[in-house]
Formats: C-alpha cells, structure tokens, sequence
C-alpha cells in the first residue's frame, strides 16, 4: 500500500515557488528533504498529525528552510518535535525518552523512576500546548539549578546575585547586568550536563568582578573553575 502524498499551497510559507509533498509515515517526528533544484520540499510527517499542526510545524521552520534552500542543493533532514511517546529529549546531557499520558487533571512534567520525562496532559492538547508544558518544566529545572549554584558561588566569590532568570538566546549562553546584579542564562542550557550550567553561572557572576573579559576575568575563571576553557569549546560546539 501507498503512502498518502498531498500537497500544501506555497502560500502558506515565504519560500517563493517551492511546494510541499507531505507522505504520512509510522513515525514519530516531522523530516524534511529540501531539492531547491526540484523546486519542491518533501515533509515526512506522522500519520496522526493533522492539517493545522502540520501547517504550523512548517511555519515555526520558515527561516530555515529558507536558510537550507538558499545554501545546499540537498539539505540534511532535520527533525521536528510532536512530543509524542517514545520520542527522544535530550535534558541535563542525558537522553530519555519521553512518555505522554492523558488526564483530565492539571497538566505537567517530570522525570520519573525509570529516567523517563513524563508528560501528563488534557485529551487533545496539541503539539503546540504540549511543547509549552514541557518548556515551563525545563525552565523550573534549570532556576533550579541555577538557584542551587548561585548559592555555593556567592560566598566563594566575595558577590551577591540579585536575580537570575532563564530567558531564551539566539546568540549568547549567559547574560549578566551589572548594575542590577542580575544575571540571565539560556534556556538551551536545559539540555547540557550540570557541569557546563555551573560554568555558565560562574562565568557571568565573573562579571560582577570584572565587567570585561579581559586578562583580570580570565584570571578570576581560572582561580574558581580550573578548565573553564575546556568547558567553553566543548559548549560552543553545541547549538543555540
């Protein structure tokens, strides 16, 4: 048997004349084939995703198709979220697998016994619903951990953090405002291992010391977290 091929109009997506042929697998996640050359975009999608979602999976990906198109004849597949059973979250630099349950009780997340997130939610969430129920949970998590290293750091620094919050960044890991003693860190930094999290944290409480990274920071950075520069190449090999 056949998979379903149909077609999405060009119009809902800012990409000139390329079309969309969408095939309807047993999967879990959303992949697309870019062929700029066909002028067309192939999207594998699972068979239980409605039209809606479906259109605003594709949207939420508008600047990098755009992107893709623009440099390669063929793009590597990329994967998106729906945030299904059995899907694979990366959190604090460990992989579960991720399990959703519904109930008609308030919605939430939370690791359990057996290394699972599970996700617990109302009958017909979406996609969309389901994705920011899981994003207040990852941003619980990292305060937490932030909480936690703000508090050991602070009297080993001689530095009082006013506030710290969790915003998400395009370009930097980690914020800090001076004057305010606050600092912000990435929301990405949920998936990376308590090592790199503890970095970041110390890195800009650095700054309440030394506003620039100059020889005066890099001298503060070795004194508190011996390889740092280890930590920072091995972090910016990730992506924001």
């Amino acid at each position: 048997m056949q998979n379903k091929i149909w077609k999405l109009k060009t119009e809902h997506l800012n990409l000139g004349n390329y079309s969309f042929e969408v095939i309807k697998k047993k999967i879990n996640n959303i992949y697309f084939r870019i062929y700029p050359s066909k002028g067309k975009i192939i999207v594998s999608a699972p068979v239980s995703i409605d039209l809606e979602t479906l259109n605003k999976a594709i949207l939420s990906k508008s600047d990098w198709l755009n992107d893709q198109v623009k440099k390669s004849s063929i793009a590597e597949p990329v994967s998106i979220k729906t945030y299904t059973t059995g899907e694979a979250l990366l959190f604090k630099g460990k992989i579960y697998s991720l399990n959703v349950s519904y109930q008609n009780s308030r919605s939430k997340a939370f690791i359990t016994f057996d290394n699972r997130i599970q996700l617990v939610v109302k009958p017909g969430t979406t996609v969309f619903q389901r994705e920011k129920i899981l994003i207040a949970f990852y941003r619980k998590e990292l305060k937490r951990s932030i909480g936690i290293y703000v508090a050991k750091w602070q009297p080993l620094m001689g530095v009082i953090v006013n506030e710290f919050n969790v915003r998400i960044m395009k370009t930097r890991w980690g914020s800090c405002n001076i004057n305010a003693k606050r600092i912000w860190l990435n929301l990405a930094l949920v998936k990376c291992a308590d090592c790199f999290i503890e970095y970041v944290v110390v890195h800009e409480m650095v700054h309440l010391l030394e506003r620039n990274h100059n020889a005066r920071f890099k001298g503060f950075m070795d004194k508190f977290i011996p390889d740092w520069k280890r930590l920072k190449k091995e972090l910016n090999q990730f992506s924001l």
